[in-house]
């Protein structure tokens, strides 16, 4: 290194000699000017002499002023790197201040004694090189907790001269404390067979523990997912790629792992309820737009081939250009609470004496449907039970409740799932059948309706013949909504009471 600092010097300086020669010159040319000879002049014979006087205190001058220009530039240089070797020695200063890390080359063949620390070193065990050297024997080992001293012998190990060597071991401080320290450093072997590692020993105790505390909060969440059945899932958006976790080919009985998941026409029918399908399409939209959020509900059918609910919630990861990446969720079967909510909201809407809707429940799904299909006609018909009061009377309430039971399966079983009927009073049903073509249609549902209620109900000793009588009207031409229909068809019904019961009419 010193070798080549002098020849750039060199260089450097004979550079400079060159234009001090050419700066000499020009200052004799103008404060020296020389008179010309020609060549029939004849020359004074000290003229000789005169010359090389006079170009010997030139070469004297060009000489002085090389070495004073030499000088000055080897000053320069020393100057220009003495203030770059102490900024670089600041700046090292500074990244070792702000580094928890100490320098160690230590022996390896002779119980890990230490050949040179840094104060770092020492900042980081707590002892001072005097604490060392007289209770540790200066070795380096002697800090190391017992069950890492394997690890640490092993630094002699198998390695060659000049090889990095990377370790991580457990030391105990002057205060107690437990440390984790990485080792990072070269094994170095001379021609006598000495071994020894110089290294750079850090404190890598906070991201341990925190590595400690990501991996028992991981192992937290396995366990917690393992028993209540939560399936882990990462979806590739780029390449509509589904993965969950082993536990779902466990409970789904199917590979856990689905290419082109968006593809709903490819996977969906084998795995998703029918009236679902609509609801996972959407589901496969949210996973693939990029939204941070996602979640839905649908049933997935299981290893027991039956349909379960199940609530699957994703977040989106991005990437370092803002675009979406990854959707990583969980799939959470919520079968057992959906069904417990559908047992609450079946009793919430429903009569429970006869099983079919209650009055608000009634009135709101009429005009529900009535807000959606507008534009078509349908019937309502509203059925009281002929003379009720007597049987109540004559049998009593518990009977009458049986018997109205009784009734109200008759007539369940010809309707279907799309009609609606609810119970609107004591002995009184309303009937709504949407969208019907023709007239003939609202005579051949109210004639269907009223052999239903001609009935006779047995039970041990009983035997009690029941009717019904039916009032009707429709959509639009007798009212626009609940309230209108059900004041029309009731107006009906007391028009057919009047006429001995047991019938059906149309309100006009």
């Amino acid at each position: 290194m010193k070798v080549r600092t002098i020849c750039c010097i060199f260089h450097k300086a004979y550079a400079c000699k060159i234009v001090s020669v050419l700066i000499i010159n020009m200052l004799l040319v103008l404060f020296f000017p020389f008179n010309t000879v020609y060549a029939k002049d004849k020359l004074p014979e000290d003229t000789f002499l005169y010359s090389q006087a006079v170009y010997f205190i030139i070469f004297c001058i060009a000489l002085i002023m090389i070495c004073i220009f030499s000088v000055a530039f080897i000053l320069r240089l020393k100057n220009s790197s003495e203030k770059k070797m102490r900024e670089a020695s600041l700046e090292l200063k500074h990244i070792t201040n702000s580094i928890h890390a100490g320098f160690v080359n230590f022996d390896l063949t002779h119980n890990y004694g230490i050949i040179y620390a840094s104060n770092g070193y020492y900042d980081i065990i707590g002892y001072s090189k005097e604490e060392i050297q007289q209770q540790f024997c200066n070795s380096v080992s002697a800090l190391v907790l017992e069950e890492d001293l394997d690890k640490f012998s092993a630094l002699k190990a198998g390695f060659g001269n000049g090889e990095y060597i990377q370790k991580e071991v457990r030391m105990l401080t002057k205060s107690g404390c437990i440390i984790w320290i990485l080792i990072n450093g070269n094994y170095i072997e001379d021609k006598d067979g000495n071994q020894t590692l110089s290294a750079v020993l850090i404190d890598i105790t906070e991201s341990k523990q925190m590595q400690e505390r990501l991996l028992l909060e991981e192992e937290r969440y396995r366990v917690a997912a393992e028993i209540s059945n939560d399936i882990l899932f990462e979806y590739e958006i780029n390449s509509d790629l589904m993965t969950f976790a082993d536990k779902y080919k466990e409970l789904y009985g199917r590979v856990p792992v689905i290419p082109n998941f968006s593809d709903i026409n490819s996977h969906a029918e084998t795995m998703i309820h029918t009236e679902d399908i609509g609801v996972f399409s959407e589901y496969c939209r949210a996973l693939r737009s990029g939204k941070e959020m996602i979640e839905s509900e649908f049933r997935i059918k299981d290893i027991k081939n039956e349909y379960v609910w199940c609530h699957t919630r994703g977040k989106t990861i991005y990437d370092d250009n803002k675009h979406a990446a990854r959707v990583i969720g969980k799939i959470v079967n919520i079968d057992l609470h959906k069904k417990e909510l559908q047992t609450l909201e079946f009793k919430a809407k429903r009569d429970p004496l006869t099983g079919v809707y209650n009055k608000s429940t009634t009135k709101d799904l009429i005009d529900h449907y009535i807000q959606k299909h507008s534009d078509a006609k349908h019937i309502f018909m509203i059925v009281d039970i002929d003379d009720f009061k007597s049987i109540n009377d004559r049998y009593g309430h518990l009977q009458g409740d049986k018997i109205l039971s009784f009734v109200i399966n008759q007539v369940k079983m010809i309707f279907t799932s799309g009609e609606i009927v609810g119970r609107i009073g004591g002995d009184e049903f309303a009937v709504f059948i949407g969208d019907f073509n023709s007239k003939e249609t609202v005579f051949m549902k109210a004639d269907l309706l009223r052999r239903a209620l001609r009935s006779v109900y047995r039970e041990e000793d009983y035997e009690i013949s029941v009717s019904g009588s039916i009032g009707v009207s429709i959509y639009p031409r007798d009212g626009k909504n609940y309230n209108q229909l059900l004041n029309c068809a009731d107006k009906a019904l007391y028009a057919v009471k009047d006429q001995g019961k047991d019938g059906y009419k149309l309100f006009t």
